[in-house]
């Protein structure tokens, strides 16, 4: 009884594996992406943030004292 051995390369195989290396690759790299620019926007987000409470804050405050 032989064995036959082929000597094509399984190259579905191959490209799948390729396919869903690059597709991971491709996601960690839009992760890191997205996390440098939520750290490069934190402190001006937290800035415009309280700003914007402090005015909302002080309209009420004005409408309040102007007896509404």
């Amino acid at each position: 009884m032989a064995i036959s051995l082929s000597n094509k390369p399984n190259i579905k195989g191959v490209k799948k594996t390729t396919d869903d290396i690059c597709y991971r690759v491709q996601l960690i790299a839009r992760e890191g992406r997205v996390f440098s620019g939520l750290i490069q926007t934190r402190i001006p987000g937290l800035i415009y943030g309280i700003l914007l409470a402090v005015i909302l804050i002080g309209i009420v405050a004005v409408f309040r004292a102007l007896g509404g």
